[in-house]
């Protein structure tokens, strides 16, 4: 029985108590907010929209320079919750608007959408997917917005005025020098950005797009505007010079914004239009759509065949829960959330079980074997593996006292697996603050969602190859060696020696409440005492502006954490690989294609 359940079941005896009767004690969350959505007021618009420059306009100096320039409304991006000031394609929608303009009537080839409003953070990731997704691919993204809004997080010296800008790996290895915007700095740290801006050029990161965000410090500096101006001379947008000259009395060009502006563009540009639906509110959060009923009435019982099954691994043992949990994190950070990390190796598919980052680290897998051998004899065929992960880790972390979220369903197994990409993607032990910010842009997720996300750390094991650098460098330094803490550390040293050995001991991330889902795990990083470099780093690091505010408000509030999580939990799961949409399949084994 124990070869069998090798993953299952571990050497230290579960808890001694363990509350059957708090397994479905939890309130689920209000239903969530509509999606976003495009309106256009062309009756039968061609699709899909493929503009070759999209600016997004979100700071005071661009809108404002915008209101100046010759525009025609084309549509309208409806955020259900948002009031909004001004002009709507439908006059019935009244305030609740934002505006998108073309820029050039007579090709209708440059798009300026005018966010005048501030989209909360949590909204972002949505609004971002709704402008930028696979049906609306721009050739190139420019992003104005201004370190003063409420997209940016962060402190700079008052007595500075700037500008900068972050780039996608898309735009710094474009054409020529691969530069939409020359002569400003370029400013590395993702920790200062947030929000609508931040979710935006993720978004174009993850598509391959090349998109610039341009940011000014201080919001009423001329920065951004100069810039903007320089973009929209004549030969770069033609018809737009009397907007310009009229904007701003006595300021002038230099030779080297004009030069700036010319190099942009040299080819035709090309315009079509797509609209969304305004009618439809399913929850759209990613490309393909996923909704909350998907398999209402395909499999009915779907999600209380896989409730029943967590149930009996995690009180089989607890920490079963954070097996399940960092296999969906695994699967969905290469290729999307596809199924893909379930998949082993055959003669045509080498799978990505055995990368270095996933050999030892990942178990449980025979709990998603078993809910799949349940489904298939409820609802063979339907049922995909992807959707069951995803399920089963919320699951798994309701049942150790987490919070509950709402899982729009839908994803397809991948026939392929991603082992090249599972190093690359995947953020390591040792990681810095700002390699482990990079690999969460990457997929569309947030400062904030990382932060959140990390918090799973609060149930689950680490090994002692990936604590032992820590224990032996920063840590007493880190946390001051009080009693406790000292104590713990002697403990983590006695698993772990310095010396080559042992490397597969583990210790729990979170040694106070190992087995429960809590806030526990940001207290010790304001203790000092976060077992991983990566972990420590969100408080500890000298980058680490915005993540250490996000670390002490956790910290302080369980709820706020509890709703970011679910939020960012969410995101995560619904980075999807259109083509998987598309080619993908519902297998009837987790662990192999159909054949």
């Amino acid at each position: 029985i124990r070869a069998e359940m090798e993953d299952v079941l571990t050497d230290i005896p579960p808890p001694s108590r363990f509350f059957l009767e708090d397994l479905n004690n939890f309130t689920p969350p209000p239903p969530p907010l509509p999606y976003p959505f495009l309106l256009f007021s062309t009756p039968n618009p061609i699709k899909p929209l493929r503009p070759s420059l999209l600016i997004i306009a979100l700071s005071s100096p661009s809108l404002n320079f915008f209101h100046h320039v010759s525009k025609t409304l084309i549509g309208t991006l409806i955020l259900p919750e948002i009031p909004f000031s001004g002009n709507s394609v439908q006059p019935s929608l009244r305030d609740r608007s934002c505006n998108i303009y073309a820029l050039n009537d007579a090709d209708q080839s440059t798009i300026l959408v005018s966010v005048q409003y501030a989209v909360a953070a949590e909204r972002a990731h949505s609004v971002a997917k709704t402008l930028i997704n696979e049906q609306m691919l721009p050739e190139r993204v420019l992003i104005l917005d201004s370190v003063q809004s409420r997209n940016f997080r962060g402190k700079l010296p008052p007595d500075d005025t700037f500008a900068l800008k972050l780039e996608t790996s898309g735009e710094r290895k474009g054409v020529d020098d691969g530069q939409l915007l020359r002569g400003v700095d370029y400013f590395p740290s993702g920790s200062v950005v947030d929000g609508l801006a931040a979710a935006l050029l993720s978004r174009c990161q993850v598509n391959k797009i090349k998109g610039t965000l341009c940011v000014s410090w201080p919001e009423s500096g001329g920065s951004v505007t100069s810039l903007v101006k320089s973009l929209l001379l004549k030969d770069v947008l033609p018809g737009l010079e009397h907007g310009i000259d009229s904007f701003g009395e006595g300021e002038h060009f230099s030779r080297e914004e004009k030069d700036m502006a010319l190099s942009l563009y040299s080819r035709p540009l090309f315009f079509m239009l797509l609209v969304v639906n305004f009618l439809s509110y399913s929850l759209h959060a990613s490309d393909p759509p996923l909704t909350l009923d998907y398999y209402q009435s395909k499999c009915p019982d779907f999600l209380g065949i896989v409730k029943k099954e967590m149930e009996c691994a995690v009180l089989t043992d607890p920490r079963n829960a954070a097996l399940v949990l960092r296999l969906h994190f695994h699967d969905c950070f290469v290729q999307g959330c596809d199924g893909s990390v379930l998949l082993d190796d055959t003669v045509m598919l080498q799978g990505e079980k055995k990368a270095p980052i996933n050999l030892k680290a990942l178990k449980g897998f025979k709990i998603i074997d078993r809910i799949k051998n349940k489904l298939e004899s409820e609802c063979p065929g339907i049922v995909s593996c992807a959707d069951i992960l995803t399920i089963a880790a919320r699951d798994a972390v309701v049942l150790v006292g987490g919070p509950y979220w709402h899982v729009p369903l839908g994803r397809k197994d991948s026939k392929n697996a991603g082992y090249a990409l599972v190093s690359t993607n995947l953020p390591d032990a040792n990681d810095g603050l700002l390699s482990i910010i990079s690999k969460f842009l990457n997929q569309g997720l947030t400062v904030t969602d990382m932060v959140a996300l990390s918090g799973a750390h609060t149930i689950g094991m680490a090994r002692c190859a990936n604590f032992r650098a820590r224990i032996y460098g920063d840590y007493q330094a880190t946390s001051g060696l009080d009693s406790t803490s000292e104590t713990n550390l002697n403990k983590l040293k006695s698993i772990c020696p310095a010396a080559v050995g042992g490397d597969n001991k583990e210790s729990a991330m979170d040694y106070v409440t190992p087995n429960l889902f809590d806030n526990s795990y940001y207290h010790l990083l304001l203790r000092g005492e976060g077992l991983i470099n990566s972990d420590q780093e969100l408080y500890s690091s000298v980058f680490g502006v915005q993540t250490k505010k996000l670390v002490q408000e956790y910290a302080e509030n369980a709820v706020a954490f509890f709703e970011q999580f679910s939020e960012s939990m969410v995101k995560m799961g619904n980075i999807t690989d259109p083509d998987t949409f598309v080619d993908g399949e519902v297998r009837k084994n987790c662990r192999f294609v159909n054949t």
